[in-house]
């Protein structure tokens, strides 16, 4: 149990960035028509 939460923190702050890049990408694409809705209604000042 104990080399199972070393190895979990190494590969946390080994990979933070990346895994970061990853949750932005999958947030951004699950939630793509609603950013682009905001985009336009921005865009068109509604």
């Amino acid at each position: 149990m104990n080399k199972l939460i070393i190895d979990l923190k190494a590969l946390l702050l080994g990979n933070w960035k990346t895994i970061l890049i990853v949750a932005v990408v999958v947030y951004l694409v699950c939630y793509y028509s609603d950013i682009k809705q905001g985009i336009y209604d921005g865009w068109l000042n509604k």
